[in-house]
């Protein structure tokens, strides 16, 4: 999803929070002067438990409906038709270890290096998981602009898919504090 697009949804998103506030208020303001000061409590309680059920199933659906619209333009959708590349990631103390394609070896006898080429505009999911300690496998851009992250685990195999939708070097850099040497852990993602 490109700048634009996000920035569109941010703007639609904004507006039905908005209008939604909106129609709160009116209710409110509506409940407020449309009320008889002069009615008894008798004849309030007997209007407003009769049209409970009404105001309840009414809002609850629109919710649903509201719930159903949004949740399908959530960038993370699940495509089972989805082509991606596969890509094994090992974050080891202190550095990452990639290689394409899905491996089965342990964690520690994992061989691969600090750099790996990708294609753009392709899904790329990324296998991820560590062979000592806690590490958080995080892709900059070159402008050093955070573009995604997910925890490298021992003894535990975290997915991230992710698509590169421009050429250039992206930094991988951990954000988990995992030793000494941990600001010096870094890769590299070449996007051709």
């Amino acid at each position: 999803m490109n700048f634009l697009a996000k920035l569109i949804l941010q703007d639609v998103a904004g507006t039905i929070i908005l209008a939604g506030g909106l129609l709160v208020a009116a209710v409110v303001i509506f409940l407020i002067i449309s009320s008889n000061k002069g009615e008894n409590q008798a004849s309030g309680k007997n209007k407003f438990f009769g049209t409970k059920d009404r105001y309840f199933w009414g809002s609850a659906l629109f919710l649903v409906c509201i719930l159903f619209l949004f949740l399908s333009l959530l960038p993370n959708r699940r495509n089972g038709n989805e082509e991606y590349e596969v890509v094994t990631v090992v974050g080891v103390q202190w550095d990452w270890l990639m290689a394409v394609g899905q491996s089965n070896q342990k964690p520690d006898e994992f061989i691969g290096k600090n750099e790996i080429s990708v294609p753009v505009n392709k899904t790329i999911k990324f296998i991820v998981t560590s062979s000592d300690v806690t590490h958080s496998f995080a892709i900059y851009n070159k402008s050093g602009v955070l573009l995604t992250q997910i925890q490298a685990m021992p003894q535990y195999k975290n997915e991230l898919k992710y698509v590169f939708t421009e050429k250039g070097k992206y930094t991988i850099l951990c954000l988990e504090y995992c030793g000494l040497a941990h600001p010096f852990m870094a890769g590299t993602i070449h996007v051709n």
